[in-house]
């Protein structure tokens, strides 16, 4: 099981912590929402169903309008020109009990804010656990009338990375940094698309028989792929049940999410650094699966 990074310091503890949002935004730390591997490995592998169930949900609006699942069809951080990157930062202390913020990016712009839903006050920084049958992942049929597959999928995923893995996601709020954070540095930067290789790679060899027999093996905006894939790493009833059998191991999907970190050779799937700024291109290697579609708001 992957954890975050802990080394005592003094009064201070070190944690090393990922996120994923547009190109643009990448130069700065504060009032940002970041994770343990594990915690922000869920939010791009349940990603993958966007196609799927934003493609659905344009169908009909109002039935996903409140459907967590689908909230990242209209999320900036889940489309366009992403980058992924791994940060280091000093904390004073971990909330668990409702200092949570969220982090948003309120006008696709760059302009991020954090809310605490509650009326807690933070007491040091906030923290969300991943978990499936909470309101980031709600037991299909339980909050909505309809019990589509990524519903499934979001919950199956919340619940092999969340409360299996261990996920976790953390609030960098401007007013707590100096007193609950400090020190952040951007250690690597990445694109988006390249990080996604490895994870990519191991879950179409591992469901290679189920891939091949989709009429487009290497387009990830089909919904052939996206069953596929969550098949792979969730085993057999991932569109139905919330008991799928089989499956992949927590730690194999954060152990490919991170590798793009390790190495910057193609060869190894490690990923070469963003430059300081601008764009940050990926030219996906020969037999790589295609990117996408773009996605359609709900």
């Amino acid at each position: 099981m992957l954890q975050v990074a802990l080394v005592q310091a003094a009064a201070w503890t070190n944690m090393t912590v990922y996120d994923v949002l547009p190109q643009d935004c990448r130069h700065t730390v504060t009032e940002k929402d970041v994770g343990n591997p594990a915690g922000d490995a869920y939010f791009n592998t349940k990603d993958k169903y966007l196609p799927v169930a934003c493609a659905e949900c344009a169908k009909d609006p109002l039935a996903c309008r409140h459907d967590s699942a689908a909230f990242d069809c209209s999320n900036p951080e889940s489309k366009g020109s992403l980058v992924v990157r791994k940060i280091e930062v000093e904390v004073s202390g971990l909330d668990e009990s409702g200092g949570y913020a969220l982090c948003n990016d309120d006008d696709g712009k760059c302009g991020y804010r954090c809310v605490v839903p509650s009326r807690h006050l933070p007491t040091a920084v906030g923290v969300e656990k991943v978990c499936a049958g909470c309101n980031m992942a709600p037991e299909p049929g339980t909050r909505y009338p309809h019990r589509m597959n990524f519903d499934y999928w979001d919950y199956n995923v919340a619940a092999l990375l969340g409360d299996r893995g261990g996920g976790r996601w953390y609030s960098l709020r401007k007013e707590d940094e100096g007193k609950f954070w400090r020190n952040a540095k951007i250690v690597k930067v990445i694109n988006a698309g390249c990080q996604a290789t490895a994870l990519d790679a191991l879950v179409a060899k591992r469901g290679e028989g189920c891939f091949r027999s989709c009429p487009q093996p290497l387009n990830t905006s089909t919904p052939c792929w996206v069953d596929c894939f969550f098949e792979t790493v969730l085993g057999k009833g991932h569109n139905t049940s919330v008991t799928p059998a089989g499956g992949m191991e927590p730690g194999d999907v954060t152990g490919a999410w991170l590798q793009g970190f390790n190495s910057d050779d193609p060869a190894e799937f490690g990923c070469p650094a963003c430059p300081s700024d601008g764009d940050c291109p990926f030219r996906p290697p020969p037999g790589a699966p295609a990117a996408a579609a773009p996605l359609v708001e709900a």
